[in-house]
């Protein structure tokens, strides 16, 4: 007898491989927002100003960069987890689900958005000047990296959501676990007229 279809995200092609490149690029916007936020702690008076403010934007370009670049890997499939996310949802037990989950999709969603508007807008501004000099081109790309940043921070913000949804709905579909550890259930009490001593 032919087996059905599996459901929800489950037959998405690669998607295992699509959720570890997420994992990786969480833990390396992690990485990098940790090291500005030290570094502009150390660089920054009571108020917020930087001592060295040419210093300073040079190394928030350095940040931008860094994250842009670590998103790469997942910009052309993050609306293929999107989508598997939602179905994902959809398996999840209500009782599992966190109410954030579906605003936390829909908050990645508008972000993707933003970053494919903003790559495609660089694109093009850097197609209709083929002969601008690698100083002009870096900093359109410098510009396109600081533009994206806030959707950027908000995949770093709520990309974990994906991985959650996708744990608890593998978990759900699953089935219990049964733990190897947890003792057998106490033997019925013995009926009236038997006794189980010996």
């Amino acid at each position: 007898m032919p087996q059905s279809a599996p459901s929800g995200s489950t037959g998405v092609p690669g998607l295992q491989a699509m959720v570890s490149r997420l994992a990786t690029f969480l833990r390396a916007a992690d990485a990098a927002v940790d090291a500005w936020d030290l570094y502009s702690d150390e660089q920054t008076d009571l108020d917020g100003w930087p001592y060295d403010p040419e210093s300073y934007d040079d190394r928030k370009a350095v940040r931008d960069h860094v994250v842009w670049k670590a998103f790469e890997p997942v910009s052309e499939e993050a609306g293929v987890l999107l989508d598997a996310a939602e179905a994902d949802l959809e398996r999840v037990p209500s009782s599992s689900v966190q109410s954030r989950w579906a605003w936390q999709l829909t908050q990645l969603r508008d972000a993707l958005d933003q970053i494919a508007a903003i790559r495609t807008e660089c694109r093009t501004l850097l197609a209709a000047h083929p002969h601008a000099s690698a100083e002009a081109r870096h900093a359109a790309v410098d510009a396109r990296n600081a533009e994206a940043w806030n959707a950027l921070y908000g995949w770093f913000v709520h990309g974990r959501a994906v991985l959650e949804i996708r744990t608890s709905a593998v978990g759900s579909a699953a089935g219990p676990r049964i733990d190897a550890t947890t003792p057998p259930p106490p033997a019925p009490p013995a009926t009236a007229g038997r006794t189980t001593r010996r």
